[in-house]
């Protein structure tokens, strides 16, 4: 026998997923925008490259983490596309990311 959950648990549920997904999003951005102002500013603000090698793992540590944390914030019924939009998302950002460190 299935139950359903009550709409105060799926309230509860979204509002979690909200703040986890500005809790673990701040930080991917904060990594995200050290990394890839690493690889495209000036060669002065980063001139051994470390802000890019450790800005884009973590980045990629990060935004693994907001990919999966991010369709909480959806309802239930939604949630299944939720995910596969952000784990397509990650990858390009993550793609994104690698390239910029292999071009570098």
């Amino acid at each position: 026998m299935t139950s359903t959950p009550s709409p105060a648990v799926g309230r509860g549920v979204r509002i979690v997923g909200i703040v986890l997904t500005v809790l673990v999003g701040a930080p991917f951005l904060l990594f995200a925008w050290m990394a890839l102002r690493s690889r495209f500013g000036l060669g002065s603000a980063d001139p051994h490259g470390y802000a890019l090698i450790f800005g884009t793992f973590l980045a990629l540590v990060a935004g693994i983490a907001l990919a999966l944390v991010v369709p909480l914030m959806f309802r239930s019924g939604q949630r299944g596309s939720a995910y596969l939009g952000s784990l397509i998302v990650y990858v390009l950002v993550a793609a994104a990311l690698i390239v910029s460190l292999l071009t570098a």
